[in-house]
């Protein structure tokens, strides 16, 4: 059977009607582009893509005013520039901040939950007392006439290294035993290793090394209890243990 042939004539109106079909999806579409194109830049220069809203928990010792500058985020900070890992690093400048989660939700709320180094002792320097943390971090001294409680004061440590060593060794003993130790002296010139001299609440000194006191002070207890009734001296814990009754208490 012969193919019908359709004049070129006959086609041109359909050509044409496909033709406008085709411009009018290209116009829509780039239309469509356009206006999504124009709803960003509104919407970065608006309000709306800014932070509405900065939460802060956990902290104790920092203040959230120093907590919230340290982040650097406000509420003129775009919602996109919160880079948890970036602000994160700068929390952990914050001397009393151990770790920091940020977290954004909407509408437009960052959360910023910290956790902090513990207090662990209070360093005696010139007359003045500075809160120590665990990890040897020394914070502003204490409000003249504000005593230092709840923790060992340390005096004599002029070495920061000696000093992080029993701020960080303070961390691993039972809160029961800090609690019953009043001072903490650094004798670093000792030739034995024995650089530490311990003042117990209970009347006993200890002798102990910055880097084992903390292993070595949790048998303090049971050896407390087994001394004469009403007697104190001296503990020695470094290599073994052993007792020196007070000199003026020989012979009693």
């Amino acid at each position: 059977m012969a193919r019908k042939v359709i004049p070129l004539e006959d086609r041109l109106p359909q050509l044409k009607m496909e033709r406008k079909k085709r411009a009018s999806r290209r116009f829509a579409f780039y239309t469509l582009i356009f206006f999504l194109l124009m709803l960003s830049v509104i919407f970065f220069q608006s309000p709306l893509s800014r932070v509405n809203q900065i939460r802060i928990s956990g902290e104790q010792i920092a203040s959230e005013a120093s907590i919230l500058k340290a982040s650097g985020i406000s509420n003129a900070t775009h919602i996109w520039d919160v880079h948890a890992q970036s602000i994160t690093r700068k929390l952990q400048k914050v001397p009393s901040v151990a770790h920091a989660t940020i977290t954004v939700s909407f509408p437009n709320i960052v959360t910023i939950r910290v956790q902090e180094y513990g207090r662990k002792a209070y360093l005696l320097w010139q007359g003045r007392y500075y809160p120590i943390l665990e990890n040897g971090s020394k914070l502003s001294m204490l409000p003249k006439g504000k005593l230092p409680m709840d923790a060992p004061v340390l005096i004599g440590f002029n070495q920061t290294e000696a000093l992080k060593r029993v701020a960080e060794g303070l961390s691993d003993v039972p809160r029961a035993i800090i609690h019953n130790i009043s001072d903490i002296h650094y004798i670093g010139h000792a030739s034995s290793g024995n650089d530490l001299i311990l003042y117990m609440n209970d009347g006993n000194k200890v002798v102990a090394s910055t880097r084992t006191f903390a292993t070595n002070i949790r048998v303090y207890p049971e050896i407390a209890a087994n001394l004469p009734k009403g007697k104190t001296g001296t503990i020695h814990l470094s290599v073994g243990s052993y007792y020196v009754p007070d000199s003026k208490q020989v012979g009693k």
